[in-house]
């Protein structure tokens, strides 16, 4: 009984460079806590039960991930890669108008959490519950999509930031309704459809379009 387990492993990665099996071992056990954090929590996840998930001993955890901190922070960094990428993919297609693009990075965004509700737990509960370091983390990838967002609307509206407005605050403004509306609709169980999700919140990114297009450059000289 104790040698087929290691006789399933042998098999999976014979033939296998030691690196990319280590490698391996680390994708799996990602993979295996994707599904214990985004569907148990982090706080009721055992490393024993994330190995059993992997398929893997303990011993190979503890080859890639100091605990189970480690990984949690491993993968909240494989899935916020993910999105971003994804959101760059959705806005390269997109007509170049706040709301257009807006409304194809939203889309892919509240599909990707509808399809997969694990992503709301591990992205927007869980992670400010664990550690300062992964509270932290999670600031530092809120600042990265902010800017992001300042980086479209400063090419959308390259006048705006001469006219005193700050263009890092407006882009965490617009973040941050987009993360509570996100909240909002999860522990609501995903009633709305997605497209009236988008569509509300796409709202706020329409306005700032038209608010420049009808003077508001000039907003804060007038004020």
């Amino acid at each position: 009984m104790s040698t087929r387990p290691t006789r399933r492993r042998s098999s999976r990665f014979r033939g296998i460079a030691a690196d990319e099996r280590q490698a391996q071992r680390r994708r799996m056990l990602v993979e295996a806590g994707i599904e214990a954090f985004g569907t148990r929590g982090f706080h009721a996840t055992t490393v024993r039960e994330i190995c059993a998930k992997a398929r893997l001993t303990e011993r190979y955890f503890y080859e890639s991930f100091a605990n189970r901190e480690a990984l949690y922070i491993a993968v909240y960094e494989h899935l916020t890669t993910q999105l971003r990428d994804a959101v760059v993919a959705a806005l390269l297609p997109a007509r170049r108008d706040a709301g257009a693009m807006a409304r194809a990075a939203l889309r892919m965004l509240f599909q990707s959490f509808k399809d997969d509700p694990r992503l709301m737990r591990i992205l927007f509960i869980d992670v400010f519950t664990i550690s300062d370091e992964v509270t932290r983390l999670s600031r530092r990838t809120t600042e990265s999509f902010a800017e992001l967002v300042r980086t479209m609307v400063e090419s959308l509206y390259p006048g705006l930031s001469g006219s005193g407005y700050d263009l890092r605050l407006v882009a965490h403004g617009l973040v941050g309704a987009f993360m509570n509306t996100a909240m909002h609709w999860a522990y609501g169980g995903y009633a709305e459809p997605v497209d009236v999700v988008v569509r509300n919140c796409a709202v706020m990114f329409e306005a700032l379009g038209a608010y420049v297009e009808h003077g508001g450059l000039q907003g804060p000289a007038s004020a």
